[in-house]
């Protein structure tokens, strides 16, 4: 039985979802391309060879899926082909961001599936709007990193700010910026799907790649064999929010602070628990010392970005000690009380990141993310103001993708989805993997024992055995812990 709120999220879903999910396909004329997704023509794949054993392809896909003969764009693949004549299929990988180029990440992390690669072809794709794929253009925005808004929160000033990357991406890249949901990129990779003669995909996500596979998966559950979930997105929470949460931020939604503080406690309990801490057996409290100190200076934003850095992987928080350690001396004693951040930390992101997500999410207007941020930081001085301010740049965002898909995420899947979750992630919480197993069809929740977010940053061999194991047969039942490290 759905709960009121996947109700909601399917009544939306289906107000917005336009071209819908499942693939049609049109009768065509003789000596015409075949009809795919949504009547779109199948793309024909010109695989070509692109350094060591990789092969690289352009894919034609329409801009609009309510227009499948119109505008078209390219977007760039690269695959590892398989080398048993016992192949599987396709093993499609995203690695997050979202606007994380894929091409480039395979080409970098494909290691990362070696016991898979004698039976799947690895294939990436740079979802629309990102690496070589249609990228977005934002112009005097148009760089790596979007600068975060200009001035303390909730004053006019610093919401006019917040607005000017999206009217600016919405003038560089125009009609383009309306069509970049999640939704249209699954469309995409159905398409593909078709031109490769595949019947089902397997799929793997990283972070926000959870959410690219979870959406893929309930649009076409027929075409999806297997996937796995590193790192999960609250898919509920992303999206529009639970019942009675749909004016909170999406990282607010989605328990982050939380998440983030207990990671951070972890670490420090670990550090005083240990030998050679620099922080000595009181560390949480000198760290209290240092971050209360910077809070009433004018350094808190800095210090607090450094410290989600180190909290994305267990690997530097060795450095991380030691340099609250260096500032611990200067730090008065706090009583373990942490002022308000007069310039809180906001995450910068770039053009496709902020095109996609605020293409994606319901973001709550600027007088219910003011109202978070009053709360978020009383509850967390750390980071919760940051926290609420994350997605400060979506509010009013310009271009609205009307076939984003929404919910709802319990389409009969042919096996259970698999998710492999850090315990203390502070990023994608273990809270939203379990979230996100209840809302799926079916699924089972791995929990890597480690700090940091995704096994990209936590890796485990245990972790790596499991998700292999299970993409060969999805039928096998995974552990429900694993060990960090290799």
């Amino acid at each position: 039985m759905r709960s009121p709120a996947a109700v909601v999220v399917l009544v939306v879903a289906v107000l917005v979802g336009g071209c819908g999910g499942a693939p049609s396909r049109g009768t065509a004329a003789p000596g015409t391309p075949p009809m795919g997704t949504n009547g779109a023509p199948v793309p024909t794949l010109d695989w070509r060879g692109c350094g060591g054993a990789f092969q690289c392809a352009d894919v034609t896909v329409p801009l609009d899926y309510r227009q499948p003969g119109g505008e078209t764009i390219s977007l760039a693949a690269v695959r590892l082909p398989a080398t048993d004549p016992a192949r599987i299929g396709t093993l499609v990988v995203n690695y997050g961001g979202p606007g994380t180029p894929a091409v480039s990440s395979l080409r970098r992390l494909s290691k990362r599936f070696d016991g898979l690669r004698a039976r799947f072809d690895i294939l990436a794709v740079d979802p629309r709007g990102t690496g070589a794929s249609a990228p977005v253009d934002c112009g005097s925005f148009g760089g790596d990193r979007v600068p975060v808004p200009v001035g303390p929160a909730r004053t006019p000033e610093f919401w006019a700010s917040a607005a000017e990357p999206g009217r600016a991406c919405l003038a560089a890249t125009g009609e383009r910026l309306r069509h970049l949901s999640t939704a249209n990129a699954s469309r995409d990779v159905d398409l593909l799907r078709q031109a490769l003669g595949e019947e089902q995909l397997s799929l793997y996500g990283y972070s926000y790649g959870t959410y690219s596979a979870a959406t893929y998966a309930n649009l076409f559950p027929s075409h999806t064999r297997a996937m796995v979930l590193d790192g999960s997105l609250d898919l509920v929470a992303n999206a529009a929010g639970a019942l009675g949460a749909e004016r909170r931020p999406v990282d607010v939604r989605a328990g982050v602070s939380e998440a983030w503080e207990e990671a951070f406690g972890v670490a420090l309990d670990r550090c005083a628990a240990g030998p050679g801490c620099p922080l000595g057996p009181g560390a949480r409290a000198r760290a209290t010392d240092v971050v209360a100190a910077s809070a009433a200076g004018t350094t808190n934003a800095e210090l607090i970005a450094r410290i989600d850095r180190a909290l994305q992987t267990e690997g530097r928080l060795p450095g991380l000690m030691r340099s609250l350690a260096a500032l611990a001396p200067g730090a008065p004693p706090s009583g373990g009380r942490i002022p308000l951040a007069a310039v809180p930390w906001a995450p910068e992101h770039s053009p496709s990141y902020l095109a996609i997500q605020c293409t994606d999410a319901v973001t709550p207007s600027a007088a219910d993310m003011d109202a978070a941020v009053v709360a978020e930081q009383a509850a967390h001085p750390i980071v919760g103001a940051s926290t609420a301010l994350n997605h400060a740049m979506c509010v009013d965002w310009p271009a609205v993708d009307p076939d984003r898909y929404l919910g709802p995420w319990n389409a009969p899947l042919a096996a259970p989805a698999l998710m492999v979750n850090s315990r203390y992630d502070p990023t994608t919480p273990l809270i939203d993997a379990r979230a996100t197993a209840s809302q799926l069809s079916a699924a089972h929740v791995l929990v890597v024992d480690a700090i940091g977010h995704t096994t990209l940053d936590a890796p485990s061999r245990c972790a790596a055995d499991a998700y292999t194991a299970y993409l060969l047969d999805p039928q096998v039942t995974p552990p429900d812990r694993c060990p960090a490290g290799l």
